[in-house]
């Protein structure tokens, strides 16, 4: 009996270390709450600016490239454009306080799974489930990151962004102990993020790339 406990004792201490460990604000210090906003992380588009990237897509056994135009139509309104190579656009999403609408999508992707997958990988991308939304956030002692904390139904998304550029660098979304989904954004040496690499984790196959090469089409 003494054995089982001891044993059991180890096991939940082992199991306690490795979440510890493997949580992303392991080291930073709960520092308070606040309402995320463009003064604090820069957003990947803004209201005068608009970006085109070249777009790796690989979904499964499919693989799509082509081009991605985030444009600013308005004050208000902004469009996520999917364009192969072959000049077939993919999706449109127009994206409007924070929210994406489906405009168009070629039919053999027009699936409800496939869609709300979609949607999401892209709302994660571009901070759709970030800017203006309460999150708590984590500092470092001597460090210069901060990482932002928002749940997001049974999922916890975390946004590692430096503080003095509001440049983000990474994004973590976690579901219980696993990790479901990383975005890393890498910048050239002005505050333009030049590379963007979404990956899933686990059962889903799925990764996007984006690598700007136009900023401010008219």
């Amino acid at each position: 009996m003494h054995r089982l406990l001891l044993k059991n004792l180890l096991l939940s201490s082992l199991l306690l270390f490795i979440f510890i460990s493997c949580s992303p604000t392991h080291g930073y210090k709960l520092a308070g709450k606040e309402v995320v906003t463009s003064s604090h992380v820069r957003p990947i588009i803004d209201s005068d600016s608009s970006l085109l990237y070249k777009a790796k897509i690989t979904f499964y056994n499919q693989y799509f490239s082509g081009l991605i135009l985030l444009k600013q139509t308005d004050t208000a309104i902004s469009h996520l454009v999917f364009v192969t190579e072959l000049g077939m656009k993919m999706f449109d999403f127009q994206i409007q306080d924070n929210e994406l609408k489906l405009i168009y999508v070629f039919e053999p992707l027009n699936k409800p799974e496939v869609l709300n997958l979609l949607k999401n990988d892209l709302k994660l991308i571009f901070l759709q489930h970030l800017l203006n939304k309460e999150a708590c956030f984590y500092k470092k002692k001597g460090g210069n990151t901060r990482i932002y904390k928002i749940y997001d139904g049974k999922l916890k998304n975390y946004y590692l962004v430096d503080p003095s550029e509001k440049k983000i660098k990474r994004t973590i979304v976690k579901k219980n102990l696993l990790i479901k989904e990383k975005v890393d954004y890498s910048y050239d040496n002005s505050l333009i993020i030049n590379n963007i690499k979404l990956k899933h984790k686990g059962l889903i196959r799925l990764k996007i790339e984006l690598n700007v090469l136009t900023k401010n089409i008219q």
